[in-house]
């Protein structure tokens, strides 16, 4: 887990080093640089004292830069940017399973001189080209020089764990993990986008678009690799994977549901597996939820069967709990630990301290947030490496692709309506925290498609602007797919669960941790998508598919749990205790607010002044 860095059309060593600085806690291990196309090799101030490389300085045509976490194999052998037969690699990511594709590459006759997987990668593309992606299961973005070609490939992985942003102009282009460092290159202009400022406060955070709130600073998407050549100076971009989800309505069988349910916990078995691989210590982040304690309990399970040196003798779990508010999930992490040989660790999110880090969180995520949620997670990745650990293992993606929403039982009613299953379940609402007037909204959603969703816009932006706003679509699929549960789920990974591994890849790498999301495995992706709709949903169950395939593993309480949080904070009580007063205050005294006509004292739920204040926060900090 690293920090990527390069640009093509001319830089000096000053410009690297204000660039490498700004992703430094993205790598704190080790610093390199390498210009191209000469490829020499450069240190920097935090490079590892073994390498024997002059120091930068100068100018350059092009160069790729590198900020090294390290995480599997410690040696000088794995320093980057890597070079191998005149190609060049700046990698960021962990190919999970390395040592099979390495086995395969020797097979063909590559030859190997480190033990991690960045060989493993640049060598992969010297065999394959392009489509070595199709063979990682992994979290990714890297960039690779081929001299043959003359080109730059890029890569990002299949879910969008890892970040990738770029600045193309011409014959120019540059790109970094973080739209702060990609700002440090002198011909990056530094603006914002007022389109996606203003869609920002409507529809929240929008992770799934290229464009994001800096102006001509693009994203490479997730599944998506990227070319530039540097001749001509034109990049494509394209997709290398797509999954088309299962839209079947077969009656329930209580045999296919062992089945499907038996095949789950196998893949996901071996994606937590493959995620222990680590030279250094790996915890577990536990809310409390199925999805965060079946990584508990699986690694649980799995060190009674061997000792797992990543592990240790205890496994640690790190959580955010709140005392006597009803966000604190305290006694359900006191259930896992009961069952477990866990070593709890815990922190309490305070409000105080949140109105302290409102700035320095638009900072770290250079781009506003939707929810409170964002700091408690960004204070739970704050205990991992005070006891050793580098790497945590998150439950994220276990709802989208199991089915765990509450809204997903009326869009499968939807889906069946007044067929078998729709009487079945029509009753069951209450008991997946739905409710009829809910799949009524959602029936009359799907009837009205785009008609819902200006209603939608005029409500939130009533009162807002001082001035009359054009309607802004959603510019995605998930907020008007109501057809089907499947469909509905796939949209969620592709648009909304990017905005969540965004967040969770900047609180994390703030601290130089690593997270990895088993779930996300993209082989369980695959197979959970699969799965027909009325498996992840059964009696009002929500999330039937996993509670089925951890019977056993799980304890029982937390297995059917009906009270679904999905990591809340007291946040409510923060703003009557009060931060509503203080958002008030600060979004008063914004400039950048003024000058988008908004109305800084109108009368705005929890949300808008929320999404207010972080806008407020993040234009002050990049100084618009």
């Amino acid at each position: 887990m690293c920090g990527i860095f390069g640009v093509i059309g001319g830089t000096n060593s000053q410009e690297l080093f204000e660039v490498s600085k700004a992703l430094s806690h993205r790598g704190p291990d080790d610093e390199g640089f390498c210009s191209i196309p000469e490829l020499v090799h450069f240190k920097g101030k935090d490079s590892i004292k073994e390498l024997n490389f002059p120091n930068l300085e100068g100018n350059f045509r092009a160069a790729f830069g590198h900020r090294r976490l390290s995480i599997i194999d410690l040696s000088p052998r794995s320093h980057q940017p890597m070079e191998r037969e005149k190609y060049l690699l700046t990698f960021n990511g962990e190919i999970y399973n390395y040592k099979e594709i390495r086995r395969e590459l020797e097979s063909l006759g590559h030859t190997f001189t480190s033990v991690g997987d960045a060989e493993v990668v640049i060598c992969a593309y010297i065999q394959w080209g392009e489509m070595c992606v199709e063979h990682f299961n992994g979290m990714w973005a890297f960039a690779i020089w081929d001299p043959r070609r003359r080109i730059v490939f890029a890569s990002r992985d299949r879910l969008g764990i890892k970040p990738f942003v770029y600045f193309h102009s011409g014959k120019y282009f540059a790109f970094a993990s973080e739209q702060k460092a990609l700002l440090k290159f002198s011909h990056v202009p530094k603006r914002p986008n007022i389109a996606n400022a203003r869609r920002y406060l409507v529809w929240g955070m929008q992770n799934f678009f290229e464009d994001g709130m800096f102006g001509n600073i693009k994203r490479l998407l997730p599944a998506n690799n990227l070319v530039f050549d540097i001749e001509s100076g034109k990049l494509t971009t394209y997709e290398y994977w797509k999954i088309v989800p299962n839209i079947e309505n077969p009656p329930y069988d209580e045999k296919r549901q062992g089945k499907y349910s038996d095949k789950f916990k196998e893949i996901f078995t071996k994606a937590v597996k493959l995620r222990l691989t680590s030279d250094v210590k790996v915890g577990t982040a536990l809310s409390g939820g199925i999805d965060s304690s079946s990584n508990v309990y699986t690694i649980n399970e799995l060190m009674k069967k061997r000792h797992i040196p990543s592990v240790g003798e205890s496994q640690y779990t790190f959580s955010a709990v709140y005392g006597d508010y009803k966000a604190d999930e305290s006694k359900w992490i006191n259930v896992v630990v009961g069952d477990t040989n866990i070593r709890s660790i815990r922190v309490i999110p305070e409000f105080s301290d949140l109105i302290k880090s409102v700035e320095k969180l638009a900072y770290i995520h250079d781009e506003p947030f939707d929810s409170t949620s964002t700091y408690a997670q960004w204070r739970v990745m704050s205990l991992p490496r005070k006891h050793g650990v580098i790497v945590t293992l998150d439950g994220q993606g276990g709802d989208e692709i199991a089915g765990g929403y509450p809204l997903y039982l009326p869009i499968m009613l939807v889906e069946n309506f007044l067929n078998t299953t729709f009487f079945r379940e029509f009753k069951n609402l209450e008991k997946a925290n739905a409710s009829k007037r809910l799949f009524f909204r959602t029936l009359g959603t799907r009837i009205l498609k785009e008609f819902s969703q200006r209603v939608y816009f005029k409500k939130m932006i009533t009162g807002l602007f001082n001035h009359e706003i054009n309607f802004i679509p959603y510019g995605g699929r998930a907020k008007a797919e109501f057809s089907h549960l499947n469909l509905r789920a796939w949209s969620d990974v592709r648009e909304e669960l990017v905005d969540l591994l965004k967040t969770a890849d900047r609180n994390a790498m703030s601290f130089s941790i690593e997270s990895r999301f088993p779930y996300l495995d993209h082989k369980l992706v695959e197979y959970a998508m699969s799965v027909p709709a009325v498996y992840k949903i059964h009696n009002g169950w929500t999330k039937y598919l996993s509670r089925q395939a951890f019977r056993g593993l799980i304890n029982e309480k937390i297995l059917w749990r009906e009270d679904k949080l999905g990591f809340p904070t007291p946040q409510r009580e923060w703003f009557e205790s009060g931060l509503e007063n203080f958002c008030k205050r600060y979004i008063s005294n914004s400039a950048f607010l003024k000058a988008l006509d908004v109305n800084s004292n109108g009368t705005f739920d929890h949300k808008i002044l929320w999404r207010l204040t972080n806008l407020a926060a993040w234009a002050r900090v990049f100084n618009f």
